[in-house]
């Protein structure tokens, strides 16, 4: 590669990076040192540094593939052009937002084509998680949450044999009052347990299928370990008071929840990747059931266990 096409490489997005942010410096402060800075969104931190190592991994691919500008980035340009205008006239941040992401995608579409937007499509679509919600959507799924976790952490307290009583948010134990509040909707393990789905799903090596699979069973995964937190603080309540749903024990067990679903989900993903097929019957009449574990890297059928079902047809039958 010349020296004047490396110098390309880096003097031009520098200088779309600098004109976006003399553009949009003050919806960028706004995001850092407001919406980020809320307990449902301090995962936002880390996106920019997953983005930058996402098209970090693609730069062989992208250097590889000579660009190609296509006319196509007109249509997002436009419509980011119009939100940006809307959203400085109603003061609404999450369409600002929505219109940076919108005249990036353009930039990228009008100076290195089509082809290379393919390469790179994920990263792009991944900063589109470190947005917060708009308001009005944000208030219904929390509300939502809290009376769904509140529920489930109360029928789990009345499997373990606990006296449980709830209205609304509001579990009511008999010897204390618990209130499932915003902060404990389960929207601070909903949100970052998405964006973990997604980048699971994006590096595991499985049909199409099995990655949306695994990225959906975050939202209910989410959810029921959070009315699983309820339960665990409603039946350690009344042996330690009010150390469990306050202080050091209420921010480790966030912490805890979130690590085990983590867990939950690599179990997830080891599970979908066994596959069970019938192969036939041999002479004697039994079945035989293969188990095959899928090559993560070429995607194969590895034998790994092979065994016979205990179902042998009657001879004299």
């Amino acid at each position: 590669m010349s020296n004047r096409l490396r110098v390309s490489y880096v003097l031009v997005p520098m200088a779309y990076t600098i004109l976006l942010v003399s553009i949009y410096f003050s919806t960028f402060s706004w995001l850092v040192t407001h919406d980020w800075r809320r307990g449902d969104y301090n995962y936002c931190y880390l996106i920019p540094v997953i983005v930058l190592y996402l098209l970090w991994e693609k730069r062989g691919s992208l250097i590889d593939i000579p660009s190609s500008p296509s006319w196509r980035g007109l249509i997002p340009l436009v419509l980011g052009v119009s939100l940006y205008w809307l959203g400085e006239l109603s003061g609404e941040f999450f369409t600002l937002y929505l219109s940076f992401w919108l005249i990036v995608i353009a930039l990228v579409l009008m100076h290195i084509g089509w082809e290379k937007f393919k390469i790179i499509w994920f990263p792009l679509v991944i900063i589109l998680t470190m947005f917060p919600l708009p308001n009005f959507l944000y208030s219904k799924i929390s509300l939502r949450l809290k009376l769904l976790s509140s529920q489930l952490g109360v029928w789990l307290m009345h499997m373990w044999g606990m006296s449980a009583y709830r209205e609304g948010n509001i579990i009511d134990l008999g010897f204390t009052q618990l209130q499932v509040v915003d902060a404990c909707s389960g929207l601070r393990y909903l949100f970052p347990l998405v964006v973990l789905g997604i980048l699971l799903a994006y590096f595991y090596k499985a049909s199409l299928w099995k990655r949306i699979v695994l990225v959906l069973s975050t939202v209910p995964l989410s959810i029921i370990t959070n009315a699983l937190r309820i339960a665990l603080t409603g039946a350690l309540y009344e042996v330690w008071g009010t150390k469990v749903a306050e202080g050091f024990f209420h921010g480790f067990s966030g912490w805890f929840i979130f690590m085990f679903s983590f867990l939950v989900l690599v179990l997830e993903m080891k599970v979908l990747s066994f596959r069970f097929y019938v192969s036939g019957k041999n002479k004697g009449g039994a079945l035989n059931i293969e188990r095959q574990d899928i090559d993560q890297d070429s995607g194969n059928s590895i034998s790994t266990d092979q065994t016979n079902n205990a179902i042998t047809n009657n001879e004299n039958s």
